[in-house]
């Protein structure tokens, strides 16, 4: 049940977290919420949006507390940098921690690894890819 939480609630975030940049304002990110966790990535996957457009990248993230799902962003932005994320990389995810259905989430504004660190989204919530594909 909650993978089929897990998938819905992606396939939402996916469509919000593109239409953030485009007019529409309901959005999920919020900066009340803002959160860090570290831990080791447990898996990497993603997920057409619901127009088939884009893909966008998510992470599990287990850390001592037991694991996270964290929303990353598109992967052509990821791509774009020539970042990847792999199972068992060391990270740490700053970003606004988020409740649908009873699951928490995270959706990332900032994830360091390896030393680098990836800016996904401004201070005030705003997807940084979106100012570059305008």
């Amino acid at each position: 049940m909650k993978s089929a939480a897990t998938l819905f609630f992606f396939l939402i975030m996916s469509g919000q977290l593109f239409a953030q940049g485009m007019g529409q304002r309901r959005q999920f990110y919020d900066t009340t919420t803002i959160t860090s966790i570290e831990g080791t990535i447990a898996s990497v996957d993603s997920q057409a949006t619901p127009r088939g457009d884009f893909y966008m990248v998510r992470l599990t993230v287990k850390d001592t507390s037991g694991t996270t799902e964290v929303m990353v962003g598109p992967s052509f932005y990821l791509d774009s940098l020539n970042i990847s994320f792999n199972k068992g990389d060391s990270v740490k995810v700053t970003g606004s921690k988020v409740n649908f259905r009873g699951n928490d989430f995270l959706i990332a504004a900032q994830i360091v690894s390896g030393g680098k660190t990836l800016k996904l989204r401004d201070d005030s919530g705003r997807p940084v890819w979106m100012r570059e594909r305008h």
